[in-house]
């Protein structure tokens, strides 16, 4: 049996042969530590940096099929709202319009029979994309007249809204049934867009 104690580095290599044996495993494992701590190890942080890459690509990679696969239904909403869209700009007046649609509301109220005190174009409301343009109306007539001008308002080629309405007894007049109307009759424009300067 060896003394541990009494083998001397420099005389390995006339050590028993188990004593070299333990000797070159434990050399092996600490080069194997070493070497797992100097190679591998920043190969595994490389690895779980690649893992999560990937992770992220395939969810791209799905997010994309998806809408690649939505394309054509989205590709059909954008006609379809295209078509609605040239559908409400074909009701809105051009500028040259304007005057026209002024003289077929007064039309349609002296068609049914009232009497206007005032119709003229209020002062423009701008917004975002659009302008409200309100024609300030007052007239005066029989209910079921004004009931008819109102309709005949609402089947206008052009968007019309009514809003505002005032509908009230006339003070001081002798003839039964009659009623003043003030309403804002308002249509729209859209804004024009910008041209970019290049």
């Amino acid at each position: 049996m060896t003394d541990w104690h009494e083998l001397e580095l420099d005389e390995m290599m006339e050590w028993p042969f188990a004593a070299q044996c333990v000797v070159a495993a434990l050399l092996a494992a600490v080069l194997a530590v070493a070497g797992y701590w100097y190679w591998i190890t920043p190969m595994q942080d490389e690895l779980a940096r690649v893992k999560l890459t990937e992770a992220d690509l395939r969810q791209q990679l799905v997010r994309r099929a998806n809408q690649v696969a939505a394309l054509p239904k989205v590709r059909q909403q954008i006609e379809i709202l295209e078509d609605r869209y040239q559908f409400v700009v074909r009701q809105l007046p051009e500028e040259e319009e304007l005057a026209s649609l002024l003289s077929s509301v007064n039309d349609i109220g002296v068609r049914n029979g009232l009497e206007f005190q005032r119709i003229e174009w209020a002062s423009r409301v701008e917004h975002g994309l659009y302008f409200e343009l309100p024609i300030s109306i007052v007239l005066t007539g029989e209910y079921e007249d004004i009931g008819l001008f109102v309709e005949d308002i609402a089947k206008l080629s052009r968007i019309v809204t009514l809003k505002d309405i005032e509908l009230k007894k006339p003070q001081g007049t002798e003839v039964k049934g009659q009623l003043t109307l003030r309403v804002s009759a308002t249509t729209y424009r859209f804004k024009a867009p910008v041209k970019e300067q290049g």
